[in-house]
């Protein structure tokens, strides 16, 4: 694939400096967040599941209470989805180095990240409906509702390929814009371009359609 001639060619290029997952739910009983968040009653289901109690609380954010864990487990309650899991990784390797990584294979999930993952999973807790998935309050986001990204810092030199590259994948629900997340995380020490890719679970179709229907352009 042309995608990936261009990254191994760049490695020295390239610097991953973080990994995202987000996971959006909805109760299934009730309007979506904006008119009802119900965060005390998601809060009770955390109880019920045998979630709450490895999770700390701070201002209404919830973390895995493992200190110094990387990646980060954050919950969110009651913004635009009724809750959202987002589990965060800095890495600030060169791209060589984070291909390497990989390949390694994965490290075994503790205890508490598959009660957690399990929680998020369980289509009777929320808002489900067959042959779409997940519901959200964005369609973008209806079945898996989930989104991946990562902040990628670009050297000079790099091949002017991997740009005019991905603009042809936008049309296929993948994103690319510059990005100011890395200032706002403080995520090392990197002064060059840094853009975010990212892309969501529904399909390209959908997500042309929608964009369409609201003039909408870059992401959501």
């Amino acid at each position: 694939m042309e995608i990936e001639e261009i990254l191994q060619t760049n490695p020295s290029k390239l610097r991953v400096l973080s990994v995202r997952t987000r996971i959006t739910r909805n109760l299934s009983h009730t309007l979506f967040p904006y008119y009802e968040p119900k965060e005390k009653e998601v809060k009770q289901m955390l109880a019920e599941n045998g979630v709450l109690h490895f999770l700390k609380e701070e201002k209404n954010i919830f973390f895995l209470r493992e200190m110094g864990l990387d990646p980060m487990y954050r919950l969110y309650l009651g913004s635009e989805d009724h809750l959202r899991l987002e589990i965060y990784q800095t890495l600030d390797l060169d791209f060589g180095a984070y291909r390497k990584r990989n390949e390694m294979g994965k490290t075994k999930l503790t205890k508490e990240k598959r009660s957690l993952l399990r929680f998020v999973t369980k289509r009777k807790l929320w808002a489900y409906a067959k042959d779409i998935g997940f519901l959200s309050s964005c369609p973008t986001n209806l079945g898996k509702g989930r989104r991946d990204s990562f902040l990628l810092g670009m050297k000079t030199g790099i091949d002017p390929r991997f740009f005019s590259l991905f603009e042809k994948l936008s049309e296929f629900g993948i994103e690319f814009a510059p990005s100011t997340d890395h200032r706002r995380e403080s995520l090392g020490n990197f002064r060059g371009l840094v853009v975010k890719i990212s892309w969501k679970n529904a399909f390209a179709v959908q997500k042309r359609q929608f964009y369409k229907i609201l003039g909408l352009r870059g992401s959501l």
